[in-house]
């Protein structure tokens, strides 16, 4: 006996066939409702062509039962709507039967006239569907326990006994009008004679779809196919088959796929993959394989760039981060790194790319400053930065760079910043040398100017000194998860004083601290103190609660005339917040060394409604002030259509009036 058939013959549950079952390239094509479809056997997708099939997400009704999840009315809601909008075919929600909340929360989504149908998942009960029924939902998910495991520590019924129960669950359930699927739970370790025989006798009663469920994520492709395929055989054509499938052991996106080749018609998802253990099928992971076989389609019928804003929120509401590795949305899914990708990828990003990452509103990173880094990358983000460098100085800095990296690591924001200085018209204190390509074509020149760049290298991170009354204070804690920080902008705000974010460094997890540096600047050392002791009274309020703490790194009481400076002041609105625009705007600001007042921040209570930041900026240089207005209108643009943003230019009277 060959290896993997025995393999096969030991892991396949009772009355599956060990040998593989022929898989057809080509299958039915017509379909109707998306309750069933008249749905053949196998499909085809060795073709690139995707059978008819229909999402049913179940973030919340499985990924209510993940381990942090612990959702508010209002949370419901936003995941409803904004799955809604996604495109989802179906939302499940939680047994109306579970609690008084349950079923309110139930009867109040069913209300809100999503184009999703809203169906709910109950046990294979008669008190249970007529709450459902009540709720006013469009279907019923019904379940049974069949394996002998299950049935013997669950509700220890026998096989014709489940029959029974589920003949009177359906046709009450059917003459309410709604939409009915029955799903043996725990297939894959159940008696096959016995799961089709209750197929059969259901499909008789009406049922719109039976359920196949890989409830602790036993199954392999070869079971999942020759499950499903045997079903389709069992059942009517209009009868539609959903899988459900756990991933205990890593297989689900795979196997979902398999299903739909084997004559699935609806696959059941979560956001993120939450749920029950380590969860199910993850919606973003899985519309990214079917985007790979039919982009077309997936991108008319999902919208496909809200999948990394509803992972955010849900992972934001659950208490975990989004995996690095993580389909599609995670950091390193589209960060290229070594040379010959990096060059691949920046003159044709299919080089190394299956998927367009603006399709799912993601960006490419391509890692800059190591040992591997070329010039041609230096240049390209550069060009991200809309800065108009001469190509010697981008070598220059590419040579400076490469012998820096052996020893420490630059981050982005550094590069940015000389990049941006590499850019900057001749200033008092500049670190670099203003040479055409002509003047430096000697080598003693071209050493000349690496020597400046090495120079303005090891001073980093350096701001530049501003004799006026000063106070510079590090915050350290959790500023972000008890809004923190936002509370110490808004005392900076309304203070009077100049302020400057000098430094802003999120934990990148949950249990790391986040670091902000503030310097506030005045003529009057009385204000200064007074804001400095509010700023101290906030600190103290979250002492405990987010780990919060104040040192003051400098305090300066000298003074100076003030150059005459360039300024204008911006209006920006929009949903800043949910896509971390607020953030990116702050970068751009503290790295262009731009002096810049946040004048007011108005936050809203409800999600859907937009953010208003209003900005002032000034300079010396009149240049300078212009390519920070360019670098934040291609911010704004970039993100008008995913989060409705706009700038403009406010004049002393609208300030006045607002």
């Amino acid at each position: 006996m060959r290896r993997g058939l025995a393999l096969r013959r030991h892991l396949l549950p009772d009355g599956v066939s060990s040998t593989p079952r022929h898989r057809p390239f080509s299958g039915s094509s017509s379909t109707s409702s998306p309750g069933g479809g008249n749905v053949g056997p196998s499909h085809g997708l060795r073709r690139g062509k995707l059978p008819p099939f229909w999402i049913v997400d179940t973030t919340l009704r499985e990924g209510e039962q993940f381990a942090t999840a612990d959702f508010s009315t209002s949370d419901r809601v936003y995941i409803a709507k904004t799955l809604d909008r996604l495109g989802v075919d179906y939302l499940e929600l939680a047994n109306p039967a579970a609690s008084p909340q349950a079923l309110a929360d139930l009867t109040l989504i069913s209300k809100l006239g999503l184009k999703s149908k809203v169906l709910t998942h109950t046990r294979c009960a008669l008190s249970d569907v007529q709450l459902a029924i009540q709720s006013g939902c469009s279907g019923v998910n019904i379940y049974m326990a069949t394996s002998p495991i299950l049935a013997k520590h669950s509700h220890g019924k026998a096989i014709d006994e489940i029959a029974k129960i589920a003949e009177q669950v359906i046709g009450t359930v059917k003459a309410a009008g709604l939409e009915a699927r029955f799903s043996c739970e725990d297939t894959f370790r159940s008696n096959m004679g016995d799961v089709l025989g209750i197929y059969k006798r259901v499909c008789e009663l009406g049922v719109d779809r039976v359920g196949i469920a890989d409830t602790v994520g036993i199954s392999t492709a070869y079971q999942v196919y020759d499950v499903v395929s045997r079903v389709r055989e069992v059942v009517p054509a209009k009868v539609g088959i959903e899988f459900h499938v756990h991933n205990d052991t890593g297989g689900c996106i795979a196997n979902a796929l398999e299903a739909l080749e084997a004559g699935a018609t609806h696959i059941d998802t979560c956001v993120l993959g939450i749920g029950e253990r380590n969860g199910i099928t993850p919606l973003g992971g899985f519309l990214a394989r079917l985007y790979t076989l039919d982009r077309e389609q997936i991108m008319s019928r999902y919208n496909l760039k809200l999948v990394a804003h509803i992972e955010r929120f849900l992972a934001q509401t659950t208490d975990i981060q989004v995996p690095f590795n993580n389909y599609v949305t995670g950091s390193s899914a589209f960060t290229h790194k070594a040379g010959v990708h990096t060059k691949a990828v920046l003159n044709n990003p299919a080089a190394y790319e299956i998927i367009n990452p603006q399709d799912f509103d993601v960006s490419r990173r391509v890692q800059l400053v190591h040992r591997l880094t070329g010039w041609n990358v230096i240049a390209a983000r550069a060009r991200e930065l809309d800065l108009d460098i001469p190509v010697v100085k981008l070598k220059a800095l590419a040579s400076t760079l490469k012998t820096l990296s052996e020893s420490r690591q630059l981050s982005v924001g550094e590069l940015d910043s000389l990049l941006i200085s590499l850019a900057s018209p001749p200033r008092e204190h500049s670190a670099f040398l203003q040479l055409s390509d002509k003047q430096a074509n000697t080598a003693h020149q071209m050493r000349e100017l690496q020597q400046e760049i090495a120079s303005a290298v090891n001073g980093l991170g350096a701001a530049e000194i501003d004799t006026r009354p000063s106070i510079t204070l590090q915050f350290v804690g959790h500023l972000f998860d008890k809004a923190v920080l936002n509370m110490l902008l808004d005392v900076a705000v309304e203070s009077g004083c100049e302020f400057k974010v000098l430094k802003m460094e999120p934990g990148k997890r949950n249990d790391v601290l986040s670091r902000a540096v503030i310097r506030l600047t005045s003529d009057d050392e009385h204000q200064l103190a007074e804001t400095r002791e509010r700023m101290h009274g906030i600190v103290k309020l979250y002492e405990t609660s987010a780990q919060a703490a104040m040192h003051e790194l400098g305090h300066s009481s000298k003074r100076k005339p003030r150059a005459p400076h360039f300024s204008q002041t911006f209006r920006i609105r929009g949903h800043l917040f949910d896509k971390a625009i607020f953030n990116r705007m702050l970068d751009i600001l503290v790295l262009s060394g731009c002096d810049f007042d946040i004048l007011n921040i108005e936050v809203p209570s409800s999600d859907e409604l937009p953010s208003v930041v209003d900005l002032e900026l000034s300079t010396e240089s009149k240049d300078a002030l212009t390519r920070l207005v360019k670098l934040l209108r291609n911010l704004i643009d970039t993100n008008h259509t995913i989060a409705a943003t706009e700038m403009w230019e406010l004049q002393p009277t609208d300030l006045v009036s607002h």
